[in-house]
């Protein structure tokens, strides 16, 4: 990160929070163990924040990780937002105080995130509806696998050996939670369009994607994908470009950690 970027997230962090230096207290650790890290948003929304996840919330309120600068003019203006791997709901709130005129579907498919999730929907009355369910290339269930002992876990993957830092062993839980796909969700929540689909599904991306037909993925305007390097020869940031731009979308790349890389995808047509 440069310290251009530094100072960029700063002045985001001051703009969205009423309380910004709890952020700075937490980091110089002036704050001896808080068991959570209560921010306010200039719109009167309470985020409770386990301070475990200090690294998320940098990287969705200070980094900007799912919005592409080409997308700054008219961010006010999304009207539908599908939150794919909502985890505890960061995101899904950061929608509903930079994008204030949309409608957000969070999906969430691991109990104790999707609790969270659920409960800070509730408290601030977020234009927000939860799903607890996980997306895929087809209805039913799915066999996720994450670290046993990590609490709100943000690892839930597809992948039984997840490339970058594992979890010991005996530490993989495996959980099975029920799976939908974008057309049945489209279908059943009576979808036109769709402004942005953010993905952090550790992995998923790819058979969603994939498995999705080209006539729907031209309803979706814009994505935002972290992703995840996998095993077979189509999962890597390479393959992802190259397919969604056969289908008319326009991509754009930048490193997200050591082994992660944010995909934003825009139809050609939107682009200013």
């Amino acid at each position: 990160m440069t310290q251009q970027e530094r100072w960029q997230g700063y002045g985001r962090l001051l703009r969205t929070f009423r309380n910004w230096p709890l952020y700075f207290l937490h980091r110089r650790g002036f704050l001896h163990h808080p068991e959570i890290l209560e921010f306010h948003t200039r719109r009167g929304f309470r985020l409770p924040l386990p301070p475990a996840r200090i690294g998320d919330f940098h990287e969705i309120f200070l980094s900007q990780h799912y919005l592409a600068p080409e997308w700054s003019r008219d961010v006010r203006e999304f009207r539908t937002v599908i939150d794919v791997g909502a985890n505890i709901g960061l995101f899904s709130l950061f929608a509903a105080e930079r994008f204030p005129k949309a409608e957000i579907l969070a999906f969430e498919p691991w109990e104790e995130n999707f609790r969270y999730l659920e409960r800070l929907v509730q408290e601030n009355r977020l234009p927000v509806r939860p799903f607890h369910e996980a997306l895929s290339a087809s209805s039913g269930t799915l066999t996720l696998h994450l670290p046993r002992s990590e609490r709100f876990s943000s690892r839930a993957t597809v992948f039984s050996r997840p490339p970058g830092p594992g979890w010991p062993e005996g530490e993989d839980l495996r959980i099975v939670v029920p799976s939908v796909t974008l057309e049945e969700i489209f279908r059943r929540e009576r979808l036109g369009d769709c402004d942005l689909l953010k993905m952090d599904c550790e992995g998923s991306e790819y058979a969603i994607l994939y498995g999705t037909s080209p006539e729907l993925l031209c309803h979706i305007r814009r994505m935002a994908i972290e992703v995840h390097p996998g095993t077979a020869p189509a999962e890597n940031l390479e393959n992802l470009a190259s397919f969604l731009g056969a289908l008319g979308f326009e991509t754009a790349a930048r490193g997200a950690t050591e082994f992660t890389a944010m995909l934003y995808a825009w139809r050609r047509r939107e682009r200013k």
